[in-house]
């Protein structure tokens, strides 16, 4: 009983956060929403520009301003140089209407009037 040891203590509440060594250079990062998110709603915005950097802090150009943003809520982005010269925020706002598309009448669906025509058989043959 004497060489029985206790278990490891563990700590449930705490949340090692990942930070890239990426942010250290990167030009554009994306930031992580912390609010409750709606469906389907991305967890990152962005890409957004990095104006400044400190050790914890970093400043970025959000919506026209600039904003001083913990690097727990940092992602780095990876943009391609040719893309560079073309605004990097996107808005997710606007609404996207999503029509289905014609169909010219053809064959197609003369096709498909007359499979549906077909008798169809169970496999007891009802």
């Amino acid at each position: 009983m004497q060489r029985l040891s206790p278990p490891t203590i563990r700590h449930h509440g705490q949340q090692t956060i990942f930070v890239s060594k990426d942010l250290a250079t990167c030009n554009h990062v994306f930031l992580r929403t912390d609010s409750l998110r709606k469906g389907l709603q991305p967890p990152y915005e962005g890409p957004y520009k990095v104006v400044d950097r400190t050790e914890k802090v970093f400043r970025i150009v959000r919506h026209g301003k600039e904003v001083s943003v913990s690097i727990d809520r940092l992602k780095p982005a990876y943009i391609l140089k040719e893309s560079e010269d073309f605004p990097v925020e996107v808005n997710l706002k606007e609404k996207v209407s999503l029509q289905p598309e014609e169909i010219p009448e053809s064959g197609q669906e003369k096709s498909r009037e007359s499979a549906s025509r077909q008798e169809t058989t169970t496999r007891s043959g009802r």
